[in-house]
């Protein structure tokens, strides 16, 4: 991949409208866009901080790695993972590795984000998450009916909280991708209590626990097995790996009385456990003019789109940046988020299912269907996990005639 220069990603933090993709010459796709805005600086502009990147380089400065173990105070930092990507083999895990652990008044847990995924560490004390999108304050308030310009919600994307939790409030690490790099999220933990936290973005299946004992208390688990604990939670997740590809590996068809045929397909696979197969299956499928494609989310709780695009046509922009009285604005696109071009693809345009299966996007669905009237061959892709060159998450329909 390219490196990122500076002068670019200034240009897209400056900017009156950037689109997040326009921060490199390269297609990238949503989250390692954002995952370089985030560590090349405009997030931390946005909390009054200097970008945390090389001058030479553009590249992201590493963040600290805390001492894990006994402190000079007499309190211990532990660690806990934040999920895990291996995006060779399109598979994330989403949890927290180890699911639940056990530690002391004072001590506190290095929440380790590694590379980042678009998650969140967030202890909300038993109240309602905020909103991951709010409407942008800056505009009216649109006519009945209207669509409203939706931010990506502050209270969401960045830290709050002074770095402690007593068990009352709402203290959140913030989006990683727009964290500081250089500054890895430790959070002590005051009171004792049994707390459960979660990812606000994938809340769904992502979530774990932290008991907190009084100060001096005995304990009966270290790092060193939390770790192997860990390694054991990942092992599990990964032998559902290949039986979850084997249950969606073929389209299914039903005839039906006109000549056409009705197929079923699959966009993600995980179902309700903390797996997630972000691929299209079957990556290839031929289809006749005339047949309809049905395709559904087996991940529900984990967004996905089913896009087309017209050959020698500009997809949208998933998000864009916006200068606003305050600063810097990510605006998520209705284009992406919701169905766009009716039920036909003729081979031109923009066509796509907006995100399926994602709780609090309305219409709240998880199957789309698209009708095919064109021979061609077509890519086509997920506007938040792949891109329209076929990069990431993408699949391929062939259209023959009747």
């Amino acid at each position: 991949m390219r490196t990122i220069s500076p002068r670019a990603i200034q240009a897209a933090s400056t900017s009156t409208t950037a689109p997040v993709t326009a921060l490199t010459p390269l297609k990238v796709t949503r989250r390692r866009a954002l995952q370089l805005m985030g560590g090349a600086g405009v997030a931390a502009g946005l909390m009054g901080r200097s970008p945390a990147t090389s001058a030479q380089e553009g590249s992201p400065v590493p963040a600290v790695t805390p001492q894990i173990g006994p402190q000079s105070d007499g309190s211990t930092i532990w660690r806990v993972q934040v999920a895990e990507m291996m995006m060779e083999e399109a598979v994330e895990y989403h949890a927290f590795f180890p699911g639940e652990i056990t530690i002391n008044e004072g001590d506190a847990i290095w929440f380790d984000f590694g590379m980042g995924g678009f998650h969140t560490v967030s202890f909300l004390s038993g109240a309602e998450p905020p909103p991951l999108w709010i409407p942008d304050p800056d505009e009216a308030t649109p006519a009945a009916g209207g669509e409203p310009k939706l931010l990506i919600n502050p209270a969401v994307q960045f830290e709050s909280g002074n770095g402690q939790y007593d068990g009352t409030g709402y203290v959140n690490s913030g989006i990683d991708v727009f964290r500081d790099p250089t500054q890895p999220y430790v959070l002590t933990f005051t009171t004792a209590g049994n707390y459960d936290y979660e990812c606000i973005i994938h809340r769904t299946v992502m979530y774990a626990n932290v008991i907190v004992q009084a100060a001096g208390s005995e304990l009966a688990s270290t790092q060193e097995d939390y770790d192997a604990k860990a390694a054991d939670e990942k092992a599990a997740l990964a032998a559902m790996v290949e039986p979850e590809k084997a249950k969606y590996a073929e389209a299914t068809s039903k005839a039906n009385d006109d000549g056409t045929t009705s197929w079923t397909a699959t966009v993600g696979a995980g179902g309700e456990t903390q797996l997630r197969i972000q691929a299209f299956f079957p990556r290839e499928l031929e289809v006749k003019v005339g047949d309809s494609v049905t395709w559904i989310n087996q991940a529900y709780g984990e967004p996905h789109t089913v896009s087309f695009l017209g050959e020698g046509e500009t997809p949208p922009e998933d998000v864009t940046v916006e200068m606003g009285p305050t600063g810097p604005k990510f605006v998520q696109s209705p284009l992406t988020r919701l169905p766009q071009g009716g039920n036909v693809w003729s081979g031109t345009g923009w066509v796509s299912s907006g995100f399926l299966a994602y709780p609090g996007v309305d219409p709240d669905y998880r199957e789309y269907t698209l009708t095919f009237d064109t021979p061609g061959e077509f890519l086509y892709y997920c506007a938040l996990h792949g891109d329209s060159e076929g990069n990431g998450m993408s699949a391929k329909l062939t259209v023959v005639p009747a």
